[in-house]
């Protein structure tokens, strides 16, 4: 008996600890997570768009910072080398580019994007053109990854990171879905 026992027991313990699912226990789930903030958050990225825009005029630079968080990093890579700043160097340099080209009309908007958000951080893929000067002309585009956190006074940039669109780099078709405008 003592020999059938051992092996028994041990057979028993080693099914126990066996926890492969089988068919039978696997849990599938088909429900989908809805974003808690997603208009608060989506809103956050328009008005950043918002505050850089501008027509015949001067943009509002004093009020750009306020869609941020004071240690917002900002990362260019319009050439291929980053270029990382922070929101008071961006803005620095963003005046310097209009007053330098004389632009008198910097429109720029989402054309598509994407939240995801785990409690109070979130990240935005966002697909943007820009307009220079003229509504008519063609319009630049490109993608932006916005980084933002819930602050007490809402939801605030903490970072974006770009790149635009080149002939050896064109937006694609995932990033402009839904896009109509």
């Amino acid at each position: 008996m003592k020999k059938i026992t051992l092996p028994l027991l041990c057979l028993l313990a080693f099914a126990a600890c066996n926890n492969t699912p089988t068919k039978e226990s696997a849990v599938t789930t088909t429900a989908t997570y809805t974003l808690p903030d997603d208009s608060a958050i989506t809103q956050a990225v328009h008005d950043a768009y918002a505050c850089i825009s501008f027509s015949n005029g001067k943009p509002r630079y004093d009020s750009i910072p306020y869609y941020f968080i004071p240690q917002a990093q900002l990362i260019n890579f319009r050439t291929d080398t980053a270029m990382v700043t922070s929101i008071t160097q961006f803005v620095g340099f963003y005046k310097q580019f209009i007053e330098a080209n004389h632009i008198t009309l910097f429109y720029e908007q989402e054309l598509y994007g994407k939240t995801e958000q785990f409690g109070k951080i979130a990240h935005r893929i966002s697909t943007y053109k820009t307009y220079i000067n003229s509504m008519d002309s063609l319009p630049e585009r490109g993608v932006n990854s916005f980084q933002l956190i819930n602050t007490p006074n809402g939801w605030k940039v903490s970072s974006i990171i770009w790149d635009v669109e080149k002939p050896t780099l064109p937006v694609p078709a995932y990033y402009l879905k839904d896009s109509t405008k």
